[in-house]
């Protein structure tokens, strides 16, 4: 909460993040879910660290953003502060969702970081036994855990610095943990963001 007018430079994986009010995140494009308890918050980099060391092995995990990237990252991440007397957020690379450049968000113009997977959520109706049928919103609500891939990270990081590869593909649907997923909304669609390894299954349309 301190407020500081010197230059800042963070260290290890930690980024500044300059906070973009909320008139902007909706004229951006980004509509965040109601039912969200963590609310995804936007932001443009300032500063970015070099990235970390794995404590076991030394090796240098790069920083995956740079200055100038808009970025999305969960809303109770990291710590407010004031600098040059406007709001900014330092986080950690972990708290991330997605990177994109330009003044709005779609899907076209968004980079996945890590081994993030941004899902497109399925819209369906279900039955019940006695014939009810519920609507998709409702349906949605109560579960919300398989949608098309629209587009993923390089892959996940190990302690030898070795990136594994995403083992899904754009295109491909998928089925995820339930609460694993973050939800986000780009253009009136509802979307997900879920890390690789909550992915459960995959299947060709």
């Amino acid at each position: 909460d301190k407020f500081t007018q010197k230059p800042m430079q963070p260290v290890s994986n930690l980024i500044l993040v300059k906070l973009v009010p909320p008139a902007s995140q909706t004229s951006g494009g980004i509509v965040l879910p109601d039912q969200s308890s963590d609310k995804p918050t936007e932001g443009v980099v300032v500063a970015a660290g070099p990235g970390r060391y794995h404590p076991f092995t030394a090796e240098l995990i790069p920083m995956c953003v740079s200055p100038g990237d808009r970025v999305l990252f969960s809303k109770w991440s990291g710590k407010l502060i004031k600098y040059n007397s406007e709001d900014h957020n330092m986080i950690t690379d972990d708290d991330l969702l997605l990177v994109y450049n330009g003044n709005s968000l779609d899907p076209n113009n968004l980079k996945m970081i890590r081994d993030q997977v941004l899902v497109k959520l399925s819209k369906s109706e279900k039955q019940t036994d006695s014939g009810i049928v519920i609507s998709a919103q409702t349906a949605n609500k109560e579960l919300k855990s398989e949608g098309k891939v629209v587009a993923i990270g390089p892959g996940r990081t190990s302690s030898e610095g070795k990136v594994t590869p995403c083992y899904v593909e754009p295109g491909e649907f998928v089925k995820f943990r339930e609460y694993a997923g973050i939800d986000i909304s780009i253009n009136a669609e509802d979307y997900s963001v879920v890390r690789m390894v909550d992915c459960l299954s995959k299947w060709a349309d």
